[in-house]
Formats: structure tokens, C-alpha cells, sequence
């Protein structure tokens, strides 16, 4: 009974010790157009007109809605999923607006088309819609409907869990053993001092 648990734990410390990276295939997802980490262990994956949410744990995908080809979909304050509508206008003057984003029933009217990339809580940051103009990035409050420009936000740092798409569409959920390991730690030991505290 000892070797069999030996022969468990060896591999294990052996593996955390290297730090060595994983690479996993996530299957049926190809090309996605939007990829959202909804918490550490669910990644949100929108595909044409449907979503799927990955569970990082179970290593299950399972397809939990639709969505419109003029949607973009983000998350609200509480985690859920909010779908942004996207209408985009010809314009003769500078008094009227080229883009409409509906979230909930809201209207939110802009002069410049935008288009959203990234959506949670009560901001959206939209850039230019047409690639061959000037590129712009704004930042939007859903509340108050104001907009305002900002620096170009900056690109996500890999982090110990992070999503990957190879040149062949393929979507990979890729982690380090060693940072997982220590986040593990971290979070553990901070519920046992939350425990402590009662």
C-alpha cells in the first residue's frame, strides 16, 4: 500500500519540482472569436452563434446559450453573461452617431464607430471599427453612457493559466505545475487564516 502511494507522489514532486509546462487540447473549439476568463477554473468561449463554458477542472465543455452575429459578449458585476448589440450607421454630419451598442435594453449612442473589445461590469473598451482608419480605443461607461479616449490598453501578460490558439485554429489551455502549485498554497493558506479568524 506505501509503494502504490510512493508511486503517486513521486511522480507528482518530481513534476512540480521541473516546473514543467502543459499544453491541453481543448476539443470541439476551433477559431473562437471571443475567449473570457469568467473565474480561474471556467473560460467562456464564443464561437459563431454559440457560447461554451470550458470547466478547466472537469475538463468538460458544455454549450450554455446563443448569441447573435451582431453581439458581443461580456460579463457583468456579478459574473454573468451580458450580451452587447452592435448597429453601426451611415452618417451625413458630425451631429449625428454612427454606432449603437444595447446592453439590457440601454442605448448607448456614439459619433466615431467603435466597435467593443472587452466588456465586464459597468465598462466597455471599444477601438475603431474599420481597420483602415486611424486606430482609436475608448473607454465607456455603460452607466452614464460617456466615452472617452485612452491609450491602447495593453495586451494580457501570459499568466500561469492562459488560453492559446496554434495557426490552425486549434485552442489550447496551457499552465505551469510549479505556479499552480504555489497559487494552490497561497489560496489555502489564506481560507485556513479566514477559518482561524472565526
Amino acid at each position: 500500500m506505501l509503494t502504490s502511494r510512493l508511486l503517486i507522489v513521486i511522480p507528482l514532486v518530481a513534476e512540480l519540482i521541473s516546473g514543467q509546462s502543459h499544453r491541453d487540447l481543448i476539443p470541439d473549439i476551433s477559431s473562437p472569436q471571443q475567449v473570457i476568463w469568467k473565474d480561474i477554473n471556467h473560460v467562456i468561449f464564443v464561437k459563431d452563434a454559440d457560447v461554451f463554458e470550458f470547466d478547466i477542472i472537469e475538463k468538460t465543455l458544455e454549450n450554455i446559450g446563443k448569441r447573435k452575429p451582431n453581439e458581443f459578449l461580456g460579463l457583468n458585476e456579478n459574473g454573468n453573461i451580458v450580451l452587447c448589440g452592435i448597429e453601426h450607421f451611415m452618417i451625413n454630419s458630425m451631429e449625428e452617431f454612427s454606432t449603437v451598442f444595447t446592453i439590457d435594453g440601454k442605448e448607448l449612442k456614439f459619433f466615431p464607430t467603435i466597435r467593443p473589445i472587452y466588456l465586464k461590469g459597468d465598462i466597455i473598451i471599444a477601438m475603431t471599427a474599420m481597420d483602415f482608419l486611424e486606430q482609436h480605443y475608448y473607454e465607456i461607461s455603460i452607466s452614464s453612457g460617456e466615452l472617452k479616449e485612452i491609450e491602447k490598453p495593453l495586451v494580457n501578460v501570459k499568466k500561469m493559466l492562459y488560453i492559446e490558439e496554434d495557426i490552425y485554429g486549434n485552442v489550447y489551455l496551457n499552465y505551469d505545475t510549479r505556479k499552480l502549485f504555489l497559487y494552490s498554497i497561497r489560496i489555502l493558506k489564506h481560507r485556513l487564516d479566514l477559518i482561524s479568524q472565526l
